[in-house]
């Protein structure tokens, strides 16, 4: 079973990771056509607490999966990240790069909220991964896997409500 030290020292490097894959991402060059494309994506995501919820709720399931759920994550964070740049890239009368949105997102309550959701997804897939080698998800991981995926999935709806919030003010 792991350490309590050991899961938040994984953790934290996932969000450092998981972070960075986002910034970097979000500094890329796209297409005119590719940036119209992504934007209108983005825009297809129903504004409602309960479409953002499901969204994210999705996506940190998935990252629950051991084995895959890290490498969903990275590619999660990257997607993420092109999508930043392409709102910033097909609306340039905002004046805010794929960078600087980047940098606007990091002061949001939201971006904090659903990546600690993000990172615990990931951590809890490889805790999973160690407790099947260790032949200890019987007897210990399951109880971390219950209440990592009770806690997730009710922040990220605390998180839905907070951002349909922020949408609507910023409307």
């Amino acid at each position: 079973m792991l350490k309590t030290r050991t899961r938040v020292a994984i953790f934290l490097i996932v969000f450092v990771v998981l972070s960075a894959i986002l910034a970097y991402s979000s500094s890329i060059v796209l297409s005119s056509a590719d940036a119209q494309s992504l934007s209108q994506g983005v825009e297809g995501i129903k504004d409602s607490v309960v479409g953002i919820f499901e969204n994210n709720v999705q996506i940190a399931l998935v990252e629950f999966v051991p084995g895959f759920g890290p490498a969903f994550g990275a590619y999660s964070s990257y997607d993420t990240g092109l999508a930043i740049a392409a709102l910033a890239q097909s609306s340039p009368t905002s004046g805010l790069s794929g960078p600087e949105l980047f940098f606007v997102l990091l002061l949001t309550p939201i971006y904090w909220v659903e990546f600690t959701c993000y990172s615990l997804a990931v951590e809890e897939s490889i805790a999973i991964m160690i407790s099947l080698k260790e032949r200890t998800f019987r007897t210990a991981e399951w109880k971390w896997l219950v209440g990592s995926i009770l806690f997730v999935v009710a922040t990220l709806f605390v998180s839905a409500g907070l951002e349909v919030d922020l949408i609507n003010f910023l409307k």
